[in-house]
């Protein structure tokens, strides 16, 4: 288990503070957790961990791949997969920590999994209509959103914390889901290209659209629905191990409708939600097929605009964003921070939305 290292070079501590007493507190707790690391006892090695994190100091990335390690070693998998991921998000592959921290996270992940059981969903009215998408309930925290390794507009990485429990759709709504809203309120019928509907995601649809399917389905049921923010699917996005995709890692063949994921017999075209393997809450597609609308404004690089609805009533010249990816997108657009654009009022075979639910 040990994994002996030089005490003041194992993970480059900065310290930033404006008081040199605090500066010389900060050193000697990061002394006291080399020297506790250094000697596999964890226990202590995590409590001068903490105190570092109480004071005012600035943290250098690299504390959160030892600090998420002394964790697992602690058996707190859970905080150990949140501070592994902190630093794999934030770092990419520049660090020679990576390899190792990306391997740990999934033994963490796998760790949470097997130790902490599913919330039971809260018990919402049972509605016998053929339109009602099935849900799932997601708990409420915390990630790293974001990415400082990507595109501009994906920057910065940055902690976010989702305050309340939610439900999101299993699926992506499908033809018939929302063709029965469209027959009800005598909406035109979206084009399906000619690739059928049925249970293929529903495509060539708007914003608009989209958020009367949503308000329309809330009043037929007396529950809320609404779009999902941008926080709110990157959060379901980076729930799973498969999800958890390194900077060298990329979906491959079979694993997502998209292009470098499809074998060379199939066409290139929506398939049936569910075709393929869900995450560790139980969605599907979540990544592939079709990229799907948010109620959220995009902005060439986040300022809190991701964590919210946009005002439907002042997006004239506004893009919404839009994630996921879509059949027609390479692989490597696969991922959970990976972010796009596009007007209110565009339609696409490649674009639809899911609906999340307010618990």
């Amino acid at each position: 288990m040990k994994k002996p290292i030089q005490a003041l070079l194992f993970f480059c501590l900065l310290l930033i503070s404006t008081l040199l007493s605090a500066a010389q507190d900060a050193r000697y707790y990061l002394q006291q957790a080399s020297k506790y690391y250094n000697e596999d006892d964890f226990k202590n090695a995590e409590k001068n961990f903490q105190h570092l994190l109480k004071m005012n100091v600035s943290l250098h990335e690299d504390f959160y791949y030892f600090y998420g390690k002394t964790l697992f070693y602690n058996g707190k998998y859970k905080e150990a997969a949140d501070n592994l991921s902190s630093f794999t998000d934030t770092v990419g592959n520049k660090s020679k920590y990576y390899t190792d921290a990306s391997q740990l996270l999934k033994k963490a992940q796998k760790k949470v999994a097997q130790q902490e059981p599913r919330k039971p969903e809260k018990k919402r009215k049972a509605v016998k209509l053929s339109s009602v998408p099935e849900m799932v309930t997601i708990p409420s925290g915390k990630f790293v959103m974001g990415s400082n390794h990507g595109t501009e507009d994906q920057k910065p990485a940055h902690k976010t914390i989702i305050n309340e429990d939610f439900a999101i759709g299993k699926y992506e709504v499908t033809f018939s889901q929302y063709d029965a809203f469209a027959k009800a309120t005598k909406r035109k019928m979206p084009d399906d290209e000619g690739w059928g509907r049925g249970n293929r995601p529903v495509i060539n649809v708007s914003l608009a659209d989209a958020l009367a399917y949503t308000r329309w389905l809330s009043k037929k049921t007396r529950r809320t629905f609404r779009l999902p923010t941008e926080a709110e699917f990157e959060y379901v996005a980076r729930t799973g191990i498969k999800a958890q995709l390194g900077f060298n890692t990329l979906m491959g063949l079979g694993d997502a409708n998209c292009d470098g994921c499809r074998y060379f017999w199939e066409s290139a075209k929506t398939v049936p939600v569910g075709s393929f393997e869900p995450n560790s809450y139980g969605i599907h597609d979540i990544f592939g097929n079709v990229w799907e609308w948010t109620c959220s404004l995009y902005t060439r690089s986040y300022n809190g605009q991701e964590k919210s609805c946009a005002d439907e009533n002042q997006l004239t010249g506004k893009t919404m964003s839009v994630r996921g990816g879509g059949w027609d997108s390479a692989n490597r657009l696969l991922r959970p921070y990976v972010r796009y654009n596009n007007f209110p009022t565009y339609l696409s075979n490649e674009l639809g939305f899911r609906v999340l639910e307010e618990l």
